[in-house]
């Protein structure tokens, strides 16, 4: 079958064409989505980019207000991460801003010689080992303590004369957990390396749990120590996909990212990032959520997403079926089960039209409790989650 035919076809057959392939799609409006670091982007932002289409963030000489807005993106971000005068840019999301801070660590160390390596701990995001896989350097990866947090120790004890930068995460994947970052960052001012902060999910949560008094972690550039921090607008930053950010403390680890594209004038001549054409909708779109939004907004966010999440627990707890790998640092939980495999209860869910995500470590049904899920939503999950997980199958 010829898929790209000579002649096209009318409006109303490629629409009809496209719900039809479309309808596999589980969208964030239903609520089953549960594993997801993302949810549907406010209103305001799929407007604001649905206007800006033709805007190309790779062309701010052309597009020099766009450029006005990323620059007031990046300013805002930095007031959230306590960064007064922040160095950065807008990324495609937080693989990009990881491999952009590892190419700053590899840059910054030029005069090394043999494999470089970056020190992190095994709950590192998987676009850690990408990165390193792509920029030719050696990840090593070191224990973590029974919540699942990096041990600053075996950091410490893991650098050696090719450790060109270290890596911790302020929300993992897996659990939500916090590294210790302030002890992190000593051992890192102690050796002289930069240090990378992986908050692409917790930069956006983090700042308002310390406000709301459920937690507070230091982990952003009021740390001392602390070299770089991203962050994902489009996860519970509620923008449009695909922007993230990251943040540098000084100008120079910047410019080690920097390059000059040839052909091109003005602002568009020097680019800090991987990609050259990338969407400036994305960027106007998460400046209006934010501008509309405010800290107030985020809070109010924050606090929702944390009463279900404290829902959950509280049912779980109890539960002769299911227990819980850690208690909930923010809007994430790792589930486990008791009787029956979790391999077995996940499949069951699926097959009741929900989307879960295991986690490697621990062995976890990884539930994220984002803006998209309803009271309702959480109470069909864990009427169906107790029967999964209690059902014996009979061979």
């Amino acid at each position: 079958m010829q898929m790209f035919e000579d002649k096209g076809l009318t409006t109303s057959e490629v629409t009809q064409m496209l719900q039809s392939l479309l309808a596999d799609d589980v969208g964030f409006a239903s609520g089953r989505p549960v594993a997801s670091m993302s949810t549907e982007p406010h209103s305001l932002g799929v407007e604001v980019f649905s206007r800006s289409m033709e805007k190309n963030a790779g062309r701010f000489h052309t597009f020099a207000g766009s450029a006005k807005v990323e620059r007031e993106v990046i300013d805002m971000i930095g007031d959230l991460l306590h960064l007064a005068e922040p160095f950065g840019t807008t990324t495609s999301g937080g693989t990009e801003s990881n491999i952009l801070a590892m190419l700053s660590h590899r840059e910054a160390a030029r005069k090394k010689t043999g494999m470089r390596e970056i020190i992190a701990s095994k709950t590192v995001h998987a676009s850690v080992d990408k990165a390193a896989w792509i920029l030719g350097m050696k990840l090593v990866k070191t224990e973590v303590d029974d919540q699942f947090k990096a041990v600053p120790d075996a950091i410490e004890h893991a650098i050696g004369p090719n450790t060109v930068g270290i890596f911790a995460t302020a929300g993992t994947t897996y659990l939500g957990q916090v590294d210790p970052i302030e002890e992190i960052a000593d051992t890192a001012s102690k050796h002289r390396l930069p240090l990378h902060i992986d908050a692409a999910f917790g930069g956006f949560v983090i700042p308002f749990l310390n406000d709301l008094g459920i937690g507070h972690h230091a982990f952003d550039f009021q740390v001392d120590g602390v070299t770089s921090v991203s962050t994902d607008p489009h996860k519970m930053g509620l923008g449009p996909i695909p922007c993230g950010c990251i943040l540098f403390r000084s100008e120079r680890h910047l410019k080690t990212v920097t390059r000059q594209v040839p052909y091109l004038r003005g602002a568009s001549a020097f680019q800090p990032t991987l990609l050259g054409t990338r969407p400036a909708g994305s960027i106007l779109g998460t400046w209006a959520v934010m501008k509309h939004l405010g800290r107030s907004g985020y809070r109010s966010i924050v606090r929702q997403c944390m009463k279900r999440t404290m829902n959950i627990k509280d049912r779980v707890e109890p539960s002769s079926t299911l227990s819980l790998a850690i208690q909930p640092v923010m809007n994430i939980l790792g589930i486990k089960t008791k009787v029956v495999s979790l391999e077995l209860a996940t499949q069951k869910m699926e097959d009741r039209g929900w989307r879960i995500d295991l986690s490697p470590l621990p062995p976890t049904m990884r539930i994220v409790v984002m803006p998209h899920m309803t009271d309702g939503t959480v109470n069909a999950l864990l009427n169906d989650l107790e029967e999964a997980a209690g059902t014996v199958p009979s061979d």
